[in-house]
């Protein structure tokens, strides 16, 4: 009886380490699984993954006035989401371009906005309605709109277009300058060009973000929300429903998860007041060249015939080396000088020309659309 006991207990300890043994091993091979997965399937690590725009859908929030009591106090998500999404609208557009055979062809984009006044006006990016020949507003409630467009800033990729509407419900603009890292944001937008209203939720992850965007830099914020294409020109709002930010582009790529940017509320407010004023924003000074930026580098590509760059002696192939006295190494550098800079008033610019250094004389012309 003894023995057969003895026996039983080493059978049963002998399947217990079998048992054990199995599942360590599994264990084992699900975890190397992972990471040789993992290594097969993304590329190398990336310094600065390079940011893409989010073509996507229109947002606009609610206008319902809160309580008084409520104007300082966090809404929950979903009160957040019933409050602004009777806003949020979703953009469609034809554009103008050429086939493989040089025949003009239109193809259908899809974008995101939302409504500032309650008669119609809306923000979006300047990408999204970028040689549109016609631009489609869509609310919350199915109905459509044809829109027009009151004007557009490249410079900071912000657009403003109106619609035909009276008494429609619309988005504040908060205090982005305000705002901090760690704040609960959430994204309202068109992801895809296909699923309207989509609310997502996120943080600010980083603020004063220099993004270069296809050559150009912007300053943005940053945030962890999830943003797809169809999400460019949306809202990004706090828990109190202003917006903050509106969503223009994301990084992507295998390796890349949780970045997405936003242009600052405060930046987008200015230039969307001057926008459904003049139609452009007035008093940016411009040298009418085009660059490339290569090694710390600035180099003039183009430059365009009785421009400012022109009339100076700027030439194509010069290396923008100083201007007005600070050192120029990339867009982001050009762009800052520009953007303090007034129009008219003369200032220095030293450049590189072949193996020899020169300063030269400009007076910036001021910006001014050929057409909107």
């Amino acid at each position: 009886m003894m023995k057969s006991i003895r026996t039983f207990v080493i059978l049963v300890i002998c399947v217990m380490l079998l048992m054990f043994g199995s599942g360590y091993a599994g264990m084992r091979l699900a975890y190397m699984g992972m990471r040789g997965d993992s290594a097969a399937l993304q590329p190398p690590p990336r310094e600065q993954p390079e940011p893409v725009y989010t073509n996507g859908g229109i947002g606009l929030m609610n206008n319902a006035e809160p309580p008084k009591e409520e104007i300082n106090r966090a809404l929950s998500l979903p009160d957040l989401f019933d409050m602004a999404n009777p806003a949020v609208v979703a953009i469609s557009t034809e554009i103008i371009g050429q086939n493989a055979f040089g025949r003009q062809v239109s193809r259908p984009s899809a974008g995101s906005g939302f409504l500032i006044t309650s008669d119609g006006y809306i923000v979006t990016n300047n990408h999204v309605i970028e040689n549109a020949s016609s631009i489609t507003v869509l609310t919350h409630d199915g109905k459509a709109f044809p829109a027009e467009l009151i004007g557009r800033d490249p410079n900071t990729d912000l657009a403003v277009l109106k619609i035909d509407v009276a008494g429609f419900p619309f988005l504040t603009f908060g205090d982005s300058d305000a705002a901090r890292v760690g704040e609960q944001v959430a994204a309202i937008g068109n992801p895809l060009g296909q699923l309207a209203n989509s609310m997502t939720v996120g943080y600010i992850s980083a603020l004063n973000r220099d993004v270069n965007i296809d050559g150009m830099s912007f300053n943005k914020m940053q945030t962890d929300a999830a943003v797809n294409r169809g999400n460019s020109g949306g809202p990004l709002l706090n828990t109190r429903g202003e917006v903050v930010g509106v969503v223009s582009a994301k990084s992507t790529g295998m390796d890349v998860e949780g970045l997405a940017f936003a242009i600052p509320s405060n930046q987008a407010l200015a230039v969307a007041s001057q926008l459904m004023e003049y139609g452009y924003v007035r008093g940016r000074a411009v040298l009418g060249v085009t660059v490339s930026e290569n090694n710390g580098q600035v180099q003039i590509v183009t430059v365009s015939e009785g421009s400012a760059a022109d009339r100076a002696g700027l030439q194509a192939g010069d290396v923008i080396l100083e201007m007005d006295g600070r050192a120029i190494a990339s867009f982001a550098d050009l762009r800052r000088v520009l953007d303090a800079a007034a129009p008219g008033i003369n200032i220095q610019i030293k450049i590189r020309r072949g193996n020899e250094e020169r300063v030269l004389t400009v007076a910036p012309d001021e910006y001014r659309p050929s057409a909107l």
